[in-house]
């Protein structure tokens, strides 16, 4: 195998967001399966772009770089033109393998995060997998009590992988192993798990772009997460007035608020379920808010006279960027939160007939 060596890149990498490492001295070398003459090796800065570090050559099928860092931090081999073509592997003193295979993931090894790392992906691709094969087998179910039972060890998978990552997280707040992880966690799925995890990660690493975009969306999450009180909004009305959330919570038994937008087609399929709820229980204490993430005025108030919207409506207009967003770590919609008069939030995301079942529940004891 020919090598090339490309030394002193210190300076670069000290650009990421990093610990102390000790020694300085990086090797990676790995195996190529696609058609392509060379790599680019970048830095990923705390901003989340790039500084190309060096462009590795590939010869009969296989690659080599050296380079130097005075801290560990996140490396992104790129292998073709997209900005999604890369793989990804921590940059720590010592001897590091990553193969780029024909297609799929790949995963790094030779020093312990990146060893960390693969043990970390292994253990997730298992996991995932056999939730896929239980879900095949609940399709394929001959009756419904075969399916239900299979249904249930499938969602024993699911949150047996949701318990794995967050447990990984947690410990690793105080190394770039845990930004490394935050990329690719998908947070609805276990907020209040990886909350003090994602606080810790927030003050250790300050500047960086991943630990405090998935901080402060947790952190909107864990807001509107049933059992906490809830927290207020205030935006205009269609009339041209203002409304806040605790204009309404105090005085009404129950408040959906429902975060929805003009052009969100699930969020228009469900209009009649929450219409068919609030025909039925508005009288016995249920108000609706609906927080639209509309841009335009007139799509807007158009949506409300078309589908027959009557209750009470409010939105600053900024589409994604609206506060509702940002309070309540909204990144899809629809969404809702369900508010006691007492300020609790009792239930998040109901859909369908779920409001309406939820209202028969708290409503007709």
């Amino acid at each position: 195998m020919k090598k090339v060596h490309l030394l002193g890149v210190a300076a670069a990498l000290m650009l990421a967001a990093c610990n102390p490492a000790t020694g300085n001295r990086i090797s990676l070398t790995g195996t190529v399966e696609r058609d392509i003459d060379s790599l680019s090796i970048s830095v990923m800065r705390n901003d989340n772009s790039d500084t190309l570090v060096a462009r590795v050559p590939v010869v009969n099928g296989q690659y080599a770089w050296r380079g130097t860092a005075d801290s560990a931090c996140i490396i992104r081999v790129y292998y073709g033109q997209g900005s999604r073509d890369f793989y990804r592997f921590i940059g720590e003193p010592g001897d590091i393998v990553l193969n780029i295979p024909l297609e799929g993931e790949s995963f790094p090894s030779g020093t312990p995060l990146n060893d960390s790392i693969h043990a970390y992906q292994s253990n997730v691709a298992r996991l995932n997998a056999k939730a896929n094969e239980l879900g095949a087998e609940v399709r394929a179910a001959q009756t419904d009590e075969e399916r239900d039972s299979l249904y249930e060890e499938q969602r024993k998978v699911w949150h047996e992988g949701n318990f794995y990552r967050a447990d990984v997280l947690n410990r690793h707040t105080d190394d770039i192993f845990g930004i490394y992880l935050l990329r690719d966690f998908q947070l609805y799925n276990y907020p209040e798990r990886i909350e003090e995890a994602t606080r810790k990660l927030k003050e250790n690493f300050p500047d960086n772009f991943w630990a405090k975009m998935v901080g402060d969306r947790n952190e909107g999450l864990m807001r509107g997460f049933p059992g906490r009180k809830y927290t207020d909004l205030r935006m205009a009305t269609p009339e041209g007035g203002e409304l806040s959330l605790s204009d309404v919570v105090p005085n009404n038994r129950y408040t959906y608020v429902d975060f929805w937008a003009s052009w969100c087609g699930p969020c228009v399929a469900d209009i009649p379920n929450v219409k068919a709820a609030y025909e039925k229980y508005h009288k016995m204490g249920l108000e609706i808010v609906g927080v639209s993430f509309d841009n335009e005025d007139a799509n807007w108030k158009e949506a409300l006279k078309k589908y027959g919207m009557t209750w009470l409506q409010m939105s600053d207009l900024k589409g994604w960027r609206c506060a509702a967003a940002k309070v309540y770590g909204i990144n899809a919609i629809p969404s809702t939160l369900l508010i006691g008069q007492d300020g609790i939030i009792i239930a998040r995301d109901l859909r369908g007939n779920e409001l309406a079942q939820k209202m028969a529940e708290l409503l007709e004891k």
